[in-house]
């Protein structure tokens, strides 16, 4: 007899600030599958709208390959978005990410990195960087990362500038008991020519098994640009709350 899960999801997200969370910062940390051998490819493909009174129309395409061995980790990410509301453009975004990592040991592995992105209706027109680094592993649950990488930004209406950031990270899971986990990823990305040019994210997430079937997810996000694209803040957060039943 086959079994049969049903997963009933309640979200609750709120946020303080009065637009989206603009954020310079891509997490890759979350899209990492170390534990994945071998060639997996996954496309996917989103419509939907609506006509009359309100006309909508939202689309998109996301793919990724991966191609992974004992030592290396490569990886290929794009993802197009587009919504529509009435005649005007809520969303269009475009973003590429290849990686390719080696592991040389258990705890040090080199990478490099491409990665291209629009965001035009937040007054990104178009973001191209290229980096390196080190990413360590000195716990089963911890991850550091420190390298450089090269940014060229060309903002709408604003002259393109060019940029060399420091690239750091620190991504630990916490496993507080066997029903709890405490999540915590930081991102720190200051301009070597100027330090108090900073990015920056927190982000950080509980998770509790309550029962057998109920869980419950906490999350906070916190995001810091010292020149932020124009209209948006220097600093924004949003936090969420999650209630999951699984029968």
């Amino acid at each position: 007899m086959k079994s049969i899960t049903l997963r009933i999801t309640f979200f609750l997200v709120c946020s303080f600030f009065s637009s989206s969370l603009y954020s310079q910062i891509v997490d890759i940390e979350s899209s990492r599958k170390e534990d994945l051998i071998g060639t997996k490819i996954s496309i996917n493909l989103g419509l939907d709208g609506s006509s009359g009174t309100v006309d909508r129309t939202n689309y998109s395409l996301g793919t990724r390959f991966d191609f992974n061995s004992e030592n290396w980790n490569r990886f290929l990410i794009f993802n197009y978005s587009r919504r529509e509301k009435d005649e005007s453009i809520n969303e269009d975004n475009t973003f590429i990410h290849l990686r390719f990592s080696r592991k040389l040991t258990t705890l040090l592995a080199l990478e490099f990195f491409i990665q291209s992105n629009e965001k035009p209706l937040e007054k990104i027109e178009e973001r191209n960087l290229v980096g390196l680094g080190v990413r360590l592993s000195p716990l089963k649950d911890l991850r550091i990362g420190i390298g450089l990488f090269d940014e060229e930004e060309k903002r709408i209406k604003l002259e393109a500038r060019n940029t060399t950031r420091v690239n750091t990270y620190i991504n630990y899971l916490l496993k507080i008991s066997e029903n709890t986990s405490f999540n915590s990823l930081l991102y720190f990305q200051p301009d070597i020519e100027d330090f108090s040019e900073i990015r920056s994210l927190l982000r950080l997430g509980l998770r509790v098994k309550a029962t057998d079937n109920f869980y419950v997810n906490i999350n906070y996000e916190y995001v810091h640009d010292s020149s932020p694209p124009t209209g948006t803040d220097k600093k924004n957060s949003i936090y969420g709350f999650k209630l999951s039943y699984e029968f």
